[in-house]
């Protein structure tokens, strides 16, 4: 019986939580409101991670899995995975240099292209009205010091609302 290479099965799980512990690391100056929410949906990311590693570490156990990772060669399926952990460096990269809303805006916008979506309503709609949220919620309501560039300046100033850096 060939055995399951279930080491692949962790890449993702495994930068999911190096994103949370950069996370972590890096909201020492947020709001508290920002940070609970964070931690909670850091930890419940964590708690499923651990329960994952449960289920293949009993999975090694028996003989049915082992932890080697296959990546089955360069398949389509690869290529979105590396083109989507690119895209999420670049976005790590730009998030100081453009602001919170653009480099989101940017960042859905190739994700979703690199996923498969072509209906330019669906892309422009979700790379603008999501970060509107993020800058409406986040930055503007409870008031958090997400990066900003230059959209979160001009609708600072063109609203009135909140307050810019």
């Amino acid at each position: 019986m060939k055995r399951r290479a279930a080491g692949t099965d962790l890449i993702i799980p495994a930068l999911a939580v190096s994103f949370t512990a950069y996370f972590f690391w890096t909201v020492t100056e947020l709001n508290w409101e920002a940070k609970a929410n964070g931690i909670i949906v850091g930890g419940i990311l964590i708690l499923l991670v651990t329960l994952l590693l449960l289920r293949i570490g009993v999975q090694v156990a028996r003989g049915e899995a082992s932890l080697a990772i296959d990546l089955g060669g360069w398949t389509e399926a690869n290529r979105r995975r590396l083109l989507l952990l690119g895209i999420t460096v670049l976005f790590l990269v730009a998030l100081e240099p453009l602001g919170t809303s653009l480099a989101l805006a940017l960042m859905l916008l190739a994700a979703m292209w690199v996923m498969g979506v072509r209906h330019w309503p669906s892309l422009v709609g979700v790379s603008v009205i999501l970060p509107a949220i993020v800058w409406a919620s986040l930055m503007v309501f409870i008031g958090t010091r997400l990066p900003q560039g230059a959209v979160e300046r001009m609708l600072f100033s063109l609203t009135g609302l909140g307050l810019a850096e």
